[in-house]
């Protein structure tokens, strides 16, 4: 039996700094520096079918392995597909294959080839609730100690990418120097407000009533983030939103705000700004059609529509909270 190192493998999924550390690791266990000169190839999945099954059927020069790596699968031709089934499913080739798609369809007899004969793996986008505990644990491999709210302040503030998340805290540990530990002042201090500017635009327009301006920053945050990203994003901040306003009207000082939200201050400011527009009344109306929005998501409704749907609602005239349910929640 070959080993699963040597079998064809498929990196598949829209994440792709983890498509990329994958393939790294793939690599690394594959061949050493030293012999990737001679016996590492990288086309792209558009290159001619012939030149692709060459590289694939080469033997190695001068080295125990050769890998043969295809970005973009999904630019292969589908009348090719059935060439590169053959080569996978004859299982004798003398170069490990590794393919690279952001998606293929799962239905096709190209990916389950993959499945039948090779290894898949999955690079799909991570669940916005997992974000702050992986940054955490980047904070960690750096050797840094990051307080209480620092993880998640950096998430609303840098967006969604793991790649520009990534990039973030090595920019954050690099701020703070031999300092072990990392407080929400550096995130502030240091880290590039993408996700944080653009969810705060659209609650902004939100807020106002600006439905035209809040549907063009909806239609910005959906050029980086998956739709329930976005939705996930635009709840999180009307928990926080809620909580600010609690505390408001609790007669609590807003100098501890920051601390009771587990965000950085500058975040903190902004969410008591956006938390004065609204009553205690209207957050449950708020709250069931974000509900909805995200039920309608899971099954199956088209995301975009639905997401733009919400926002007009939530956007809608700003009058009486009895008459405001009445118009938009129903």
């Amino acid at each position: 039996m070959r080993a699963v190192a040597d079998k064809p493998t498929l990196i598949i999924g829209e994440e792709e700094y983890l498509a990329e550390q994958t393939l790294a690791r793939l690599l690394d266990e594959a061949l050493a520096p030293a012999d990737r000169q001679l016996n590492l190839d990288v086309l792209d999945g558009a290159a001619p079918l012939g030149e692709l099954l060459t590289r694939l059927d080469t033997a190695p020069f001068f080295g125990p392995r050769r890998v043969v790596v295809v970005r973009r699968l999904e630019a292969m031709r589908d009348a090719d597909h059935e060439a590169l089934i053959a080569y996978l499913e004859r299982g004798d080739s003398p170069t490990t294959g590794i393919f690279v798609a952001r998606e293929l369809d799962r239905r096709r007899r190209l990916f389950l080839a993959f499945k039948r004969v090779g290894t898949v793996i999955e690079c799909r986008p991570m669940p916005p609730r997992d974000r702050p505990a992986w940054v955490a644990a980047l904070f960690v491999a750096a050797g840094k100690r990051p307080d209480r709210g620092v993880a998640e302040g950096l998430v609303a503030t840098a967006g969604g990418s793991l790649r520009d998340l990534y990039h973030e805290v090595a920019k954050v540990a690099a701020y703070v120097g031999e300092r072990p530990q990392v407080t929400t002042a550096d995130v502030e201090a240091i880290a590039s407000r993408l996700g944080e500017a653009s969810i705060f635009t659209l609650v902004d327009a939100v807020g106002s009533g600006d439905a035209a301006g809040a549907l063009r920053a909806l239609h910005d945050n959906l050029a980086t983030h998956e739709p329930l990203q976005v939705l996930f994003m635009i709840a999180r901040q009307f928990r926080l939103i809620v909580r600010a306003h609690a505390a408001v009207a609790a007669g609590r000082s807003s100098g501890g705000l920051a601390e009771r939200l587990g965000v950085p201050p500058f975040v903190a400011r902004k969410i008591a700004e956006q938390a004065r527009g609204y009553r205690a009344d209207q957050f449950a109306g708020i709250f069931g059609v974000l509900e909805a929005a995200d039920r309608a998501i899971k099954s199956g409704s088209a995301p975009r529509l639905v997401l733009e749907t919400l926002i007009v609602r939530l956007a809608g005239r700003r009058a009486p909270a009895a008459q405001q349910r009445a118009s938009l929640w129903a």
